[in-house]
């Protein structure tokens, strides 16, 4: 709830459901998921998060700066094989992209699949467990403390970090939620979608390219890269 760019935004209506359930619900529909736990802050300010997701599943509380700590704290207690990361700023994940991530990772041994070649906001972050605690014991830097994986993929000496291929080609390369302006392409996208989540990229893909002049809503906002910590 505390974003610096769109405050509350997690619990912004898109077809009157809040961002954050689009989230949920997409990640919930990964058959090879098997349980999905809200990791959100021990803040005031999110309290009114903790009220909505709670009657849906598990939620974790932990430290606002510390995110990699927190959704150690949040997955530790479900003695995972693979973690899942996805922000609750991206309402769209694709659950089919998601699962071939888990499947690459699974299958092929490696320890970090990450959301390269895709549009922002379709893909997920895929780590072993192993790695991930590694990570929790070893990053000291507070880009990787604030932004979760970067200590893996920044060392491709010490882990192992597998891609999924993307498509060669997209209609739009933003489907997440960082300001009001990310906020009108979602609701207008999910509008023409004509249904709730989980949304698939075809769809996405196939809405922009029928009404291309969606992606001005947000062509101009620019994405924070993981070196940069909030302030």
């Amino acid at each position: 709830m505390g974003s610096t760019r769109l405050p509350g935004k997690v619990l912004e209506p898109i077809e009157g459901r809040p961002l954050v359930g689009w989230t949920l619900a997409a990640f919930r529909a990964v058959a090879t998921i098997d349980e999905v736990v809200l990791a959100t802050t021990v803040n005031r300010e999110d309290e009114p998060l903790v009220a909505f997701a709670a009657p849906l599943g598990p939620v974790h509380r932990g430290s606002a700066r510390d995110v990699l700590g927190r959704v150690w704290g949040a997955a530790r207690p479900q003695s995972p094989d693979i973690v899942v990361r996805g922000t609750a700023d991206n309402p769209f994940p694709d659950p089919d992209v998601i699962a071939a991530q888990i499947d690459r990772c699974v299958m092929d041994g490696f320890d970090y699949v990450g959301t390269a070649g895709w549009p922002i906001g379709i893909a997920a972050e895929v780590a072993r467990v192993k790695a991930l605690e590694a990570a929790v014991t070893e990053a000291i830097e507070p880009a990787d403390r604030e932004h979760v994986m970067p200590f893996l993929y920044r060392h491709p000496e010490r882990f192992r970090i597998g891609a999924l291929d993307g498509p060669t080609t997209t209609c739009h390369p933003r489907y997440t939620v960082d300001t009001a302006e990310d906020l009108a392409f979602a609701r207008a996208v999910a509008a023409r979608v004509g249904h709730g989540p989980p949304i698939y990229l075809a769809e996405l893909e196939a809405v922009v390219a029928a009404s291309p002049e969606l992606r001005l809503l947000n062509s101009d906002v620019r994405q924070k890269g993981w070196h940069e910590v909030e302030s």
